[in-house]
């Protein structure tokens, strides 16, 4: 009978040993997989809460406790020693007498706290998506509550139990995201593109999208080389530089400028209900002569785009937002009435503007039938042009919006003077051809009195009637 009761004891001990084991030693067979995961940025898992459960195999009570890396984050204020303050994730949940978590009042927000938190312990794994990859997938893990960050800034929160062993989170993937516009000068209005004569100034306006949680948040400007970046033109919606922000006018990347938000001031930003906040930013660039390209004898005109990208979190970025501005050209066909042929040696200024307004458009002369407006006071710069015999002159770099004439400084050897400048309009479509004819001179007709003829013909006859009368006289002596 006692050796009965001993294997009873021994067997009552062997199950009551094999049932804690049970549920002591949880499996590893858990996992988590975050799907619309952004290529490149790297995510990490955290368990903060254990879990334990009545029975592994189908669980009916679960009993959640603050894992020990995470005490000091869920610790309770001392009563009577306003010195010890409560952890910074104690406000977010309800921790019973037993140190059973009970309840989780707002799970995003005690998401964000526990990334933010310095004391955080090591991540308990860490997943880089791969190129082309949309997931990260951590596998191996107990069953237990998880704290997800990702290099974006954003975070989340997933339990894994027994009867939930694989787990799926859709990553929204919130993203910083940019707008830009230029502006249109004979408008006001801005819009994706306008129209610019080289030397022009340009008024740009981008507005960033900064999201809830977003971290490392920098505005990349890039123009092309028709473009060159005003510095010191750059403002945003009121902030400072050197407190919300950076600027960098010389960044290494080939950029324009660099804009990097500052870590703290987004931290602190009120996201409200939209989960985001605007910013607009103003900045100028001239169009310069690079706007009209030059390779040989050929001309042509260049789209000057302005491309500007925002970065975040890992280096995930935008998508880019772009303008563009072009520039056009007008050509100047110089003849004779009634001629087809051009007529050389006509010397014509631009002039821009009307009224008192009106300036002298400086050009700078490519070849013979080829001239560019010049970037303001740029080397070799002229006031004139000469029509020739080759073809027509062809004015590049100006504005289709503005209002032009061509003053006649000096016609061709023979022709009249154009008693008024010829007005120009150019299109769009860069096919304007501006008709100029030139009328030749002619002699004068004589009007009015007697004209010279009658002076001619008195003449002639006192000199016949002089000679009559000194012939007379020889005879008359004889």
């Amino acid at each position: 009978m006692k050796i009965m009761k001993k294997l009873i004891s021994l067997t009552l001990v062997a199950a009551l040993v094999l049932a804690l084991s049970v549920t002591a030693l949880a499996d590893k067979n858990d996992s988590i997989t975050v799907t619309n995961a952004k290529e490149g940025e790297t995510y990490e898992i955290y368990k903060m809460f254990d879990l334990t459960v009545n029975n592994e195999e189908e669980p009916t009570a679960y009993s959640y406790t603050v894992n020990s890396a995470w005490a000091d984050f869920f610790k309770a204020p001392v009563e009577g020693d306003p010195g010890e303050e409560a952890g910074p994730g104690y406000q977010y949940v309800t921790i019973n007498n037993e140190g059973y978590v009970t309840e989780i009042s707002d799970a995003a927000a005690l998401a964000k706290e526990a990334a933010a938190w310095t004391g955080k312990p090591a991540h308990t794994d860490s997943a880089t998506v791969g190129a082309g990859a949309t997931t990260a997938v951590f596998s191996g893990l107990e069953d237990g509550y998880w704290l997800i960050t990702s290099t974006l800034g954003t975070f989340a929160m997933a339990a894994t139990t027994p009867d939930n062993e694989n787990v799926t989170i859709n990553e929204k993937n919130p993203e910083d995201t940019i707008t830009k516009q230029v502006k249109e000068d004979s408008s006001g209005s801005y819009s994706s593109g306008n129209d610019a004569q080289i030397g022009d100034t340009l008024e740009f306006k981008s507005v960033v999208s900064i999201v809830k949680g977003t971290r490392n948040v920098v505005v990349h400007d890039e123009m092309d080389n028709g473009l060159t970046y005003t510095p010191g033109s750059v403002a945003i919606d009121g902030l400072t530089e050197g407190t919300e922000y950076t600027l960098n006018e010389a960044p290494t990347d080939g950029h324009a400028f660099d804009i990097t938000f500052t870590q703290s001031w987004i931290d602190g930003l009120d996201f409200g209900e939209a989960g985001y906040v605007e910013y607009e930013i103003t900045y100028k660039a001239v169009l310069n002569e690079n706007a009209v390209n030059v390779d040989g004898n050929t001309v042509t005109l260049v789209d000057v785009k302005n491309k500007t990208q925002v970065s975040f979190g890992n280096g995930a970025v935008s998508t880019a937002a772009t303008t563009t501005t072009d520039t056009h050209k007008f050509n100047v066909f110089k003849h004779a009435t009634g001629e087809t042929a051009n007529l050389p040696g006509a010397v014509f200024s631009l002039l821009k503007g009307t009224g008192e307004g009106q300036t002298v458009v400086k050009l700078i002369k490519l070849n013979d039938t080829n001239y560019r407006v010049a970037n303001g006071n740029e080397d070799g710069a002229v006031e004139t042009f000469t029509t020739v015999a080759a073809g027509d002159i062809v004015i590049w770099g100006v504005d289709a919006d503005d209002d032009y004439a061509l003053h006649e400084v000096s016609p061709p050897t023979g022709y009249n003077t154009l008693p008024t400048d010829k007005e120009v309009t150019v299109a769009s479509g860069d096919n304007t051809r501006v008709d100029i004819e030139n009328k030749s001179g002619s002699e004068l007709p004589s009007t009015g009195g007697m004209g010279t003829k009658i002076f001619y013909v008195i003449g002639a006859v006192l000199v016949i009637g002089a000679g009559g009368l000194l012939i007379s006289r020889k005879r008359a002596g004889e």
